[in-house]
């Protein structure tokens, strides 16, 4: 049962990680390059509206992701929550915190934002999808620091999801 317990701990950390890890690919590294990759291949004609399509296409494939982390983080911190001993305020909050920025990035902006560019390239010049953009920007940046929090903070915990003890007694 330990085992089991120590396996649950361990793929969480891992899906929370694997989120840093792609928020730092697709926010800090992807997306300068694809917004301006017609400065890198200006013989293929690709506009900046056409580099926002292709990032746009990369999040929405990012956000299934991202919701069923959202998920698995809501129960293993209530879980924990629940179960352990040494319960964890900061924990919980940080996983309610890294959920609700999960949603309202995938539920809230990146619809909002491919609904914009489905529009056409004139309507991603306004000022209300600038705003809307550098929002879901700040949002992201929010996230990837309350996931690598909620990662520190459970690695260094030692406790994983409670098991039950069962006592041996000895026979009179």
């Amino acid at each position: 049962m330990k085992i089991l317990a120590l396996c649950v701990r361990s793929i969480y950390l891992w899906a929370i990680g694997v989120a840093v890890g792609a928020i730092l690919a697709c926010d800090v590294l992807s997306a300068p390059v694809i917004l301006n990759a017609y400065q890198y291949l200006p013989s293929l004609g690709i506009t900046s509206y056409d580099s926002g399509i292709l990032l746009g296409k990369v999040y929405v494939r990012f956000n299934y992701m991202f919701n069923g982390l959202a998920i698995l983080i809501l129960i293993y911190e209530l879980l924990m929550f629940n179960l352990s001993s040494k319960k964890s305020l900061f924990s919980l909050g940080m996983g309610i915190l890294s959920v609700i920025l999960i949603f309202l990035f995938t539920l809230y902006y990146t619809p909002a934002i491919t609904n914009i560019q489905q529009e056409g390239a004139a309507f991603t010049g306004t000022e209300e999808f600038e705003n809307i953009s550098t929002q879901s920007e700040i949002i992201l940046n929010i996230l990837f620091v309350t996931l690598s929090i909620l990662f520190i903070s459970r690695m260094m915990s030692t406790e994983s999801l409670p098991i039950t003890k069962t006592t041996r007694q000895r026979k009179k």
